[in-house]
């Protein structure tokens, strides 16, 4: 039976295509899968995210802070997501159409919560994602992931800036610090200075106390001094009061003096302004002197050109009048003989315009060069000017007459001949045979029509002569008649005939013969008709024969040239034609240049006559130039002599001026101070009156004073004991605060630092197995969902119960089944992983791959056949339920871990679980020991199925079910059962 299964196989075309073609379903189910889901999240940069930034910059700690710019010029250089950076209002937008699966944005107040970190109550920087889950959940977890990765990234950022402005402040800080030690340290070199100022000012102070002591004592005498200063200071105030008097005096008087001063001052600047300037313009006349007189002579000589130029202009001017006079002639004639030809020229350029017209009669004229008319000799001419003569006097309309009267004749006698014919045609007996004269009737009849064609030849023959068409129809005309006199005696010769039969026939002959030469008479007649309308224009034809004779060939070919030339000409034409008024604008330009000539040669006269005063007068110019250039020098060194004087004047002056100046200034100074000087002495009167006054104060005083220098000679020592303690808490404090600086200043807090504040931590990644993409990780999944996939389809498509010999055994059914099987799930396990492989899924360990598929492929395939040939269709949807069953409960994609609890329990006993774990061993390693387990538990259900499907074909042998399925007829299946007799209807 294994053989004859393989026998309908063989022969059976279509389930050898669904057996070949099947082996094939599970690579295609396969690489369809894994193809759309390769590297997603190699492709993230592809996501499209919008981001939109409303955040506005804030000032911290006297820097910029703007962390929306600083975001979105991070995200720019990011590729991890497609951001796309829109307005609120477009991310909103695009959004609700599915343009971006989320949109994160940066809230305006996202810097300045920023800068609130040291403030009493900080505000945190919050920014929001919001995400469309139904457009693709996974591109909303992706999204998830991005946005937290942005938010750790904005979080080190902003935690950055903040422990840099701190390490700003400790920098400051320890600047300060350092600057303090300084400043103890020049507190401490203070004291120093204090204690030895405090010792110099004990001593002061005892010497202070010893001179106070004195001063005590010397305070009486001061008093009678003091009396004798006021007494003469009185008598001082009255000598500068007349002092005063005096200086005002002057004082009003200098103005008058220091006008006249300026006045002066001023007029000798003026003076040695104009000698300079003066100076100047005869240098330049001295130096353009020489070029002068070069001028003056060159001069001279053109003036005598010019002199001899003019007279032969003047010479020549009477020729060159009366040339324009005949110039304005010419051009009147011309103009005269233009408007003559302007008709002709109209018709010859609106012909020339019409290339239709111009290739008719260049047509016309090929045809008259070809027809021969052209080039004819004056013989030829003659004898055909002669024959158109006879033919214009060849009467056509008499011949016209003639014929219709001739058909006529004939038409009446053919109906005679006809009405006189015997009624029968079967009477014999003749007494007479008037054969001869039927005979003689038919040729007449053929002459007269062999003439009437003669005649309509020469009508129509274009050579023909009036004396060729007079003798063809005087022909047609004899022949009729004797055609007419032919069927006379014809007709006679009737009522002796006895042989009717012979008779009627020539005398239809006859008739026929008439009737065709009565036929050809009208088509002459209308021949005729023609050549009188030819005729007509013989007079008009004549004249130009007789002129064609003058012309040759070569003439008509040379004309037609001229036509084509004339056509390409047709613009130049219409110009000519229409130059009249540009020859009129030319014949008035000419009289207006006649006119000119006239008074130009008045004016060449003149000029003549102007040109001799000229010359005489630049003769006189040049023989004074001596004279001139001589005074010139001598002016010329005058004024350098005044020059050279000028600045010692000016400089004098100035001094002048400026010495009243200051007299001036000293005496109005003086002036001003006389105020000054009375009240002082006023005041120094006023003040020794008081000082005067004032002496038993200054006793008391003096007392007071050296009684407070007693005391503070007393405690200078508690002073100095105080000093001595200053120094040396100055020196502590020096020496502290220059420690804590150091220890400050020597921090590292660079930019590293700040940005170990903002990330402590790094994590790193190691891979025990590698794994490179999403397609590898879910090929395992895929790989053994397609295999069992390709067993159900087997299974459907191939007639599992079908027998391939009646009357075998249920052994013999049961290995041609597993036969058929185990070859169809080597293929699909062989063909899977193979291609694969060469479809770009990297394999660590190829042999295992392919030893795990054939397994796995083997044992769904006798799952299902035990499953389809126990129960049948029910069979097969319990296979599919278990397929279900192993998507969820197999591990192949999410962790069993967070999988629901009824998965795990059934997680044991899929085979699809040990499937996947060792293709992830032979795919990517990682798993060790996998695939030894994979394969033992494979080949376990691989067995356990083969060994239940023999008894189960046993048992159907048994129900006589051996060969039946309900596949092999599914129409049933659809109809409706009838419930009494349970059958199907």
């Amino acid at each position: 039976m294994i053989k004859g299964e393989w026998d309908y196989i063989r022969h059976n075309r279509l389930i050898l295509i669904s057996v070949l073609a099947i082996m094939f379903i599970p690579f295609l189910y396969c690489i369809f899968f894994l193809k759309s889901v390769w590297d997603p999240y190699g492709e993230t940069g592809e996501l499209p995210v919008a981001v939109v930034n409303q955040d506005k910059p804030v000032t911290y700690q006297g820097q910029k802070l703007n962390v929306g710019d600083q975001t979105v010029t991070n995200l720019k250089k990011n590729k991890q997501l497609g951001w796309k950076f829109v307005s609120a209002k477009t991310a909103a937008d695009g959004l609700k159409h599915h343009k971006y699966y989320t949109v994160i944005t940066l809230p305006k107040n996202f810097s300045s919560n920023a800068a609130t970190a040291l403030d009493k109550h900080p505000k945190k920087m919050t920014f929001t994602y919001k995400t469309n889950g139904s457009a693709n959940y996974i591109a909303q977890v992706m999204s998830e992931v991005g946005s937290d990765k942005l938010d750790s990234q904005i979080r080190a950022k902003v935690t950055k800036a903040y422990a840099q402005a701190t390490f700003k402040q400790i920098y400051t800080v320890g600047q300060g610090m350092k600057k303090a030690a300084k400043g103890s340290a020049q507190l401490k070199d203070g004291t120093v200075t204090l204690t030895d100022g405090l010792n110099t000012y004990t001593t002061g102070v005892k010497t202070l106390n010893n001179g106070l002591q004195q001063m005590k004592t010397s305070v009486t005498p001061l008093a009678t001094g003091i009396q004798q200063l006021s007494t003469g200071s009185a008598t001082l105030a009255s000598g500068l009061s007349q002092y005063t008097a005096g200086v005002s005096k002057l004082n009003s008087n200098m103005p008058t003096l220091q006008a006249g001063a300026s006045k002066l001052n001023s007029g000798t600047y003026s003076y040695v302004d104009g000698v300079y300037k003066l100076n100047s313009g005869l240098g330049q006349m001295s130096s353009k002197v020489g070029p002068l007189a070069s001028g003056v002579t060159q001069l001279k000589t053109g003036s005598n050109s010019l002199t001899k130029g003019l007279k032969k202009l003047d010479a020549n001017s009477s020729q060159l009048t009366s040339g324009s006079s005949q110039i304005a002639d010419g051009l009147t004639q011309m103009q005269t003989l233009l408007n003559q030809l302007g008709p002709s020229l109209t018709t010859l350029s609106t012909m020339t315009k019409d290339p239709t017209k111009l290739a008719a009669l260049s047509s016309l004229l090929n045809d008259l060069s070809a027809s021969g008319l052209v080039g004819m000799t004056s013989e030829q001419s003659k004898a055909l000017l002669a024959s158109l003569e006879e033919v214009q006097d060849f009467d056509i309309a008499g011949t016209q007459t003639q014929l219709k009267t001739a058909q006529d004749g004939i038409a009446l006698q053919i109906a005679a001949v006809k009405q006189a014919q015997p009624a029968t045609t079967g009477t014999t007996g003749s007494t007479t045979d008037n054969s001869t004269e039927v005979q003689n009737a038919k040729d007449a009849a053929d002459a007269a029509d062999a003439a009437a064609d003669s005649l309509k030849t020469v009508i129509g023959s274009s050579g023909a002569t009036s004396g060729d068409i007079s003798k063809a129809a005087n022909d047609v005309k004899t022949a009729t008649a004797k055609s007419d006199t032919a069927a006379s005696l014809v007709k006679a010769s009737k009522a002796t005939s006895s042989d009717d039969s012979d008779y009627v026939s020539k005398v239809n002959a006859l008739i026929d013969s008439v009737v065709t030469l009565n036929t050809t008479l009208t088509s002459v007649s209308t021949k005729l008709g023609e050549l009188a309308t030819v005729q007509a224009l013989l007079p008009k034809v004549t004249p130009l024969l007789a002129d064609a004779s003058a012309f040759s060939a070569q003439d008509i070919q040379d004309l037609g040239s001229a036509l084509t030339t004339l056509q390409a000409k047709a613009g130049l034409i219409s110009q000519l034609g229409t130059a009249s008024d540009s020859l009129g604008q030319l014949v008035t330009g000419a009289k207006q240049l006649s006119t000119g000539l006239d008074t130009y040669t008045a004016g060449v006269n003149s000029a003549l006559g102007g040109s001799k005063q000229l010359t005489t007068g630049l003769n006189t110019l040049n023989s004074n130039i001596p004279a001139l250039t001589s005074g010139v020098s001598q002016l010329l060194d005058g004024s350098n002599t005044l020059a050279k004087k000028g600045s010692e004047l000016t400089s004098g002056t100035a001094s002048l001026n400026s010495g009243i100046g200051q007299v001036a200034s000293g005496v109005s100074q003086l002036n001003g101070n006389s105020a000054q000087l009375n009240s002082g002495a006023s005041q120094l009167s006023s003040g020794l009156s008081t000082l005067n006054g004032k002496i038993p104060t200054l006793t008391s005083g003096v007392n007071q004073l050296a009684d407070g220098s007693a005391k503070l000679d007393a405690n200078s020592n508690k002073l100095m004991q105080g000093t001595k303690k200053l120094n040396k808490g100055t020196g502590t404090l020096a020496k502290s605060l220059k420690s804590g600086a150091d220890q400050i200043n020597a921090q590292p807090l660079t930019s590293k630092t700040a940005d170990m504040f903002a990330a402590p931590t790094h994590l790193k990644h190691e891979s025990y197995s590698y794994v490179p993409n999403y397609g590898h990780a879910l090929a395992p999944y895929v790989l053994s969902v397609a295999l069992y996939v390709g067993a159900l389809v087997f299974n459907f498509a191939f007639p599992i119960r079908k027998v391939s010999m009646a009357g075998g055994s249920a052994s013999g059914w049961y290995l041609s089944k597993l036969s058929i099987g185990a070859v169809e799930g080597l293929a699909m396990g062989v063909i899977e992983p193979s291609l694969m492989m060469l479809a770009g899924l990297s394999v660590d360990h190829p042999m295992q791959m392919i030893l795990i598929s054939v397994l796995f492929a083997e044992a769904s395939m006798f799952i299902v056949m035990f499953l389809s040939m126990l129960l049948d269709n029910p069979g097969r949807f319990i296979a599919m339920v278990l397929l279900m069953l192993q998507l969820g409960g197999s591990g192949g994609t999410f962790p069993m871990e967070v999988t629901n609890h009824f998965y795990n329990v059934v997680h044991p006993f899929l085979p699809m679980t040990y499937s996947i774990l060792g293709f992830r061993e032979a795919i990517t390693s990682g798993m060790s020991g996998m695939v030894g387990l994979a394969t033992w538990v494979l080949l376990l259900f691989t067995v356990g199925a083969i060994a239940l499907l023999w008894p189960t074909m046993w048992w159907l042998q048994k129900k006589h079910l051996m060969g039946v399925s309900q596949l092999d007829d599914n129409q049933k299946l659809q109809e409706v059962e009838d419930p009494n007799t349970n059958s199907h209807s």
